[in-house]
């Protein structure tokens, strides 16, 4: 364990003191090796970058929209059998939606940059303690290792996939799930089995590469809040320290200048909650749209499945990897709410009452600010929260039910 952990700080490593996120520029490797143009966001040579634009081109064509034509065709042809239109719609809306991820984000490709922005400079300036230092890197740690599992559970169903679709090419190719697709007949077959595996399995660590990249930036703003948490910690350390040495004039500037800090900290947070709900709050949106539906039909295909077929063994493990993607959303989403609430509680216990006018004046106007917690939203309909991840569960059920029902007749 110790190996894994120290492999993951040296690979992309992280300093607070000059405002590297080692984790940011993993995520960021990772949309580049799937396909996704994130230059803008990533320094590289020259060279590189022609490389990666050019890779990026091709990907994008052959895979980002051919690719997702030909399912979609499919999915026309074939809207009448209910059997074949769910396994279809699973995979082809996991890729419309994700297509519209990927669109949003390049889109808003400069205002994920001023995001970035403000964070490394909240870490450059903010981050003064040898324990606000730790807290941020061991939160590092915490991003590369979820990253990694998450990336490892969406591969390892891709190249299951894989498997089961060369070991069975005749009766997986363009006929079931997850490879419901229309390939021009005039590509050899050898071929087509290697463009829709390989594209099922692209397109998947693309999706990863977006999602977590919106996680990825509300796990900063958590650790950010921790830190800002730590700092009236620190405030309160000072002051004991001051009354063990029986100090009769505690220097009450250097206080109000500690505290005045920790306010620009929290506002420069403010805005940083504010431009992700804004660059994000659609896209997360029509994830929990589909991830309804997605649910359901999985659900679905799993009970009209023989319990030992190839199929239903690739269902459960989808099912798996939409239930991974939704619960990470609503996990951190509900992870920083909860951790900006603990914003007033902390700053009304660092012992405010030994201090004067100036600094009480101050301190209430960060508990006026600290009083409206920080929340992630679904384009404004629903908050990231592990009841929603519940509500999204249940509903799902009820309408597997319906689909059994239509399909039962």
């Amino acid at each position: 364990m110790l190996k894994i952990k120290q492999s993951l700080m040296n690979y992309f490593p992280s300093d607070p003191r000059k405002g590297q996120i080692g984790s940011i520029e993993l995520n960021l490797w990772l949309a580049q090796i799937a396909g996704v143009s994130v230059m803008r966001l990533r320094q590289n040579s020259s060279d590189i970058n022609i490389f990666i634009f050019i890779y990026t081109v091709i990907i994008t064509i052959l895979v980002t929209f051919v690719y997702t034509a030909c399912e979609i065709y499919d999915l026309a042809l074939n809207w009448y059998d209910l059997n074949i239109l769910t396994q279809n719609s699973c995979i082809s809306l996991t890729h419309l939606a994700g297509l519209a991820k990927i669109i949003n984000a390049l889109y808003k490709l400069k205002d994920i940059q001023k995001v970035l922005d403000k964070l490394k400079y909240g870490l450059k300036t903010y981050t003064t303690s040898k324990e606000q230092r730790q807290t941020f890197l061991d939160g590092e740690l915490e991003n590369k290792l979820l990253l990694t599992i998450y990336v490892a559970i969406v591969a390892t169903t891709g190249l299951l996939g894989m498997f089961v679709l060369f070991l069975n090419p005749v009766k997986m190719a363009g006929k079931t799930f997850p490879y419901r697709a229309v390939v021009p007949a005039w590509v050899p077959f050898p071929l087509q089995l290697l463009y829709m595996s390989l594209s099922v399995l692209i397109f998947a660590m693309q999706i990863v590469a977006i999602d977590y990249l919106n996680i990825n930036l509300l796990n900063q703003l958590r650790y950010q809040l921790n830190i800002l948490s730590l700092a009236f910690d620190k405030l309160s350390s000072e002051k004991e320290q001051e009354k063990c040495r029986a100090n009769d004039s505690p220097i009450f500037g250097k206080h109000l200048r500690s505290l005045n800090t920790i306010i620009e900290h929290h506002c420069l947070l403010k805005e940083v909650c504010q431009d992700i709900e804004s660059i994000f709050s659609v896209s997360i949106l029509l994830q929990f749209f589909t991830s309804l539906i997605i649910f359901a039909m999985t659900g679905f295909q799993a009970t009209v499945q023989s319990d030992a077929s190839n199929e239903a063994i690739l269902i459960y493990f989808y099912c798996g990897c939409i239930s991974c993607e939704l619960f990470l959303y609503c996990c951190f989403g509900n992870a920083v709410t909860e951790q900006s609430k603990t914003l007033p509680i902390r700053s009304f216990n660092s012992s405010w009452y030994d201090y004067d006018g100036r600094y009480r004046k101050s301190l209430l106007v960060f508990l006026t600010n600290a009083q409206q917690p920080f929340v992630f939203t679904a384009g404004s309909f629903m908050n990231l929260s592990l009841p929603s991840f519940l509500g999204i569960i249940s509903k799902s059920y009820s309408y597997i039910a319906l689909l059994r029902q239509l399909y039962g007749r």
